[in-house]
């Protein structure tokens, strides 16, 4: 996947002035984590996946730890590659954009949930090893924030396509969601791939990119009105809030009001009797 350089010239600059940076450091950890399970198993002694890929098995044996290291574990070459790719290209831009503390926040969440979706739901033969969830968090978290963003995403990592962020965001839930729900490719840990998406997706969200959530546009409408009565008199809130609700009980009675103007006529009541010193 590669930005346009002109579109990212405002991030670039800040991210390029530090060194090193996290995602460095998370690049660098996940490669020297490889080489080291590459020399061990080679070495005949044991395998590190038993021990830190995460399996049923191992978190019924009380082996919680393999949630976080089964992260740092591959296949092989080209499983890393293809991961670390994904991570630094998406990776960059985020620390970039929200910083260093947010990149490493949604990379292990997203790989914490992607670990237990897959624990709970098995799929995948043998123990769970990559850092998928994680890049897969980093990439959807970059696809919320620039969704409009034109990229060049390089298919099974020849073919070169022009696309829109949040298409290439799209697509690859959508072939997860679809090779989940068909059983192919059981040796790929689909719902690592989509736990991984949710955290991302979210995380983001919760910070103020992309559509408001109908939750969160719930609760800032309630606190906007909240404060907009508490600025009020109560003369001004008779006129504003309570003489339109008076209006509605005359016409349909009392038992056509509303909880939220219920709530309003106790709000009013309040006010006049704090106006006037009296104690309810």
């Amino acid at each position: 996947m590669r930005t346009p350089r002109r579109q990212l010239q405002s991030y670039s600059g800040r991210w390029a002035g530090r060194r090193p940076s996290v995602l460095s450091l998370l690049i660098a950890l996940n490669v020297g984590c490889f080489v080291t399970q590459s020399v061990i198993e080679h070495s005949g002694v044991a395998s590190p996946a038993e021990w830190f890929g995460l399996s049923a098995e191992g978190v019924r044996a009380g082996h919680y730890w393999q949630f976080i290291t089964y992260m740092f574990l591959h296949h092989d070459p080209l499983h890393l590659l293809a991961n670390m790719m994904l991570l630094y290209f998406a990776g960059r831009e985020i620390e970039a954009m929200i910083g260093p503390r947010h990149l490493l926040a949604i990379y292990f969440s997203g790989g914490l949930l992607g670990g237990i979706a897959q624990w709970l739901l098995p799929s995948v033969g043998g123990p769970l090893i990559g850092a998928s969830g994680g890049a897969c968090a980093v990439l959807i978290a970059f696809t919320t924030i620039l969704p409009e963003m034109e990229i060049t995403a390089l298919l099974f990592f020849v073919i070169p396509i022009r696309t829109r962020a949040k298409y290439l965001a799209i697509g690859m839930v959508g072939i997860s969601v679809l090779f989940f729900l068909s059983g192919a490719f059981t040796h790929v840990s689909h719902l690592a791939h989509l736990g991984g998406s949710l955290v991302g997706w979210l995380y983001v969200k919760q910070l103020g990119f992309g559509n408001p959530l109908r939750l969160q546009k719930y609760f800032f409408e309630k606190r906007q009105r909240e404060e907009r009565h508490a600025r009020m008199s109560p003369e001004q809130f008779i006129s504003e809030e309570i003489d339109p609700i008076l209006d509605k009980i005359s016409r349909e009675g009392i038992h056509s009001l509303t909880r939220n103007e219920r709530r309003i006529l106790e709000e009013g009541r309040e006010k006049i009797a704090k106006k006037s010193g009296v104690r309810s």
